[in-house]
């Protein structure tokens, strides 16, 4: 029998077995096998309408239980991915959208009667095609990549049609609104801007994002006033939800917008912040060995800072081509600013400047140390030897197909001085000294002096800081206010207390 012959069961059933057998513990060999198994569900042998509707469902589910397992293999690692986990990712991201489009073509078919229409086969569809997206898309940000351009308009469409069944009369909370509780889902992780968390925060903020949702606003009618927090997204292009404070939304379009506020969001983040300050938190705000790194009560207050109010581009960009010097992470900056002369060569690495502002820099590898970069972590720049280091902050990564890093980086020091500092032990009188970076003053940043320390070092207002570059100088500090924190580290601006303890 030719295979242009054969039946629908004979084409299908590989895959159906494959489907439902038990998934192998390797997600490498997982993914391969879903990208080749979608590939024969989509060759052009005569499965029909109906089979292609079933396997689309058991793809679902694998696929589903698949990217759950890539999210938690992908917590703890850095960027840029490992070769085999990148080309891995992206089979697993490629695999999910063609899933989630797939249910795109069951529409379609039910809608030319080509199947049989379920009951509200548009809400369930698009709601998983929805929740594939989702998954999607955390994924991409965390192996950071670029979201696929495609990406956004399938979701905009799939809202689309879930809409036109439940109609706008439908009550909310009703089972008719899962596609637009998992659409609001999409949104409220996007408006977060992923590439500014490492790829645990991103897991533990997506986890989070997913209960409570349900509370952000999404209308099709313009706002009276656009300030405040909200978004704006033209489903007719492929950009991704951009804030009104950053871009206006046009006054004429041919296709209608969706508007988006985040406010609630921000209201239940503070309200949760608020609970866990005053000793009512439960366990959702600790730390946990299943997200290594990540600090909840700190990515919880920078959800809240971006849902409150997303920021605003305060400078303009330049295009620019130069190279620079860099020394990535605070331990490394801390042991090349002592003067460790022996290990400069393994702690600079160099960059090329393609764009700046008086704020930063966006900067992409060139040679030298390329590993073990995350969002959050310190970098030192420098254009020439002479020069002072300017002290950044990854405020976001890009991982190019070839390895290559592209990073965005905040400004928050010219100059910095090596110390350690050192806080008391809750009710222990011995205090862990641990390296960190004194930071003069910046009129336009901070009145006081601040200290750049790896995260988890504050624990309390007065500290002790020992300096032993000239001369020995011992302090002791009180903190004024913590300006910053991420998964690696934090700043705080202190002044010298006159009366120590």
């Amino acid at each position: 029998m030719s295979v242009g012959a054969l039946s629908h069961s004979e084409v299908t059933a590989p895959i159906i077995d494959w489907l439902i057998s038990p998934a192998s513990g390797d997600l490498h060999a997982e993914a391969v096998a879903l990208a080749g198994h979608l590939d024969a569900l989509h060759a052009p042998r005569g499965i029909s309408h109906a089979q292609f509707h079933r396997c689309i469902e058991l793809f679902y589910s694998r696929a589903l239980q698949l990217s759950g397992e890539f999210r938690r293999s992908l917590r703890s690692m850095e960027l840029p991915l490992a070769a085999d986990w990148l080309a891995s990712a992206s089979l697993m991201t490629a695999s999910l959208l063609r899933i989630a489009q797939g249910f795109e073509r069951v529409l379609s078919n039910a809608s030319s009667g080509a199947i049989r229409t379920q009951r509200r086969l548009n809400e369930t569809a698009s709601a998983r095609a929805l929740r594939l997206l989702c998954e999607q898309f955390v994924i991409v940000c965390q192996s950071g990549r670029e979201p696929e351009t495609s990406l956004w308009q399938t979701a905009n469409r799939l809202y689309y049609l879930s809409r036109a069944e439940a109609g706008a009369a439908q009550a909310a909370g009703s089972p008719a609104e899962t596609a637009l509780f998992t659409y609001k889902r999409l949104l409220g992780i996007a408006a977060l801007d992923p590439r500014t968390m490492s790829p645990g925060e991103l897991d533990w903020a997506a986890e989070y994002v997913s209960r409570i949702c349900g509370q952000l606003h999404v209308q099709e009618d313009r706002p009276p006033s656009l300030e405040g927090a909200w978004y704006w997204i033209d489903p007719a292009d492929t950009a991704e939800p951009q804030a009104c404070n950053r871009q206006m939304p046009p006054e004429r379009q041919k296709s209608k917008l969706i508007f988006f506020a985040t406010t609630a969001l921000a209201r239940r983040a503070a309200e949760l912040l608020a609970r866990h300050e005053g000793g009512r938190g439960g366990p959702d705000l600790e730390p946990s060995e299943l997200f290594p790194g990540v600090v909840p009560t700190a990515l919880l207050g920078r959800m809240r800072s971006r849902w409150h109010a997303p920021p605003k581009r305060e400078h303009p960009r330049r295009r620019q081509q130069y190279s620079v010097e860099a020394c990535v992470g605070l331990t490394s900056i801390w042991r090349m600013l002592r003067g460790d002369k022996s290990a400069a060569a393994e702690l600079i690495s160099e960059w090329d400047v393609v764009n700046e502002s008086p704020g930063g820099y966006a900067i992409i590898q060139v040679k030298g140390a390329g590993s073990g970069l995350g969002a959050g972590m310190a970098v030192a720049l420098r254009r020439e030897p002479k020069e002072a280091w300017s002290v950044c902050v990854v405020r976001w990564l890009r991982s190019g197909d070839a390895g290559q890093l592209e990073m965005g980086l905040q400004i928050v020091s010219k100059g910095a001085v090596p110390v350690q500092v050192g806080f008391r032990l809750s009710n222990d009188r011995s205090v862990s000294m641990v390296d960190a970076l004194v930071l003069p003053v910046l009129p336009a940043l901070r009145q006081h002096q601040a200290v750049l320390a790896p995260s988890g070092t504050y624990t309390s207002r007065r500290f002790s800081l020992v300096s032993d570059i000239d001369r020995l100088y011992v302090a002791q500090g009180r903190l004024l206010s913590l300006d910053m924190q991420t998964a690696n580290v934090e700043l705080f601006q202190f002044e010298i207390d006159p009366y120590p303890l």
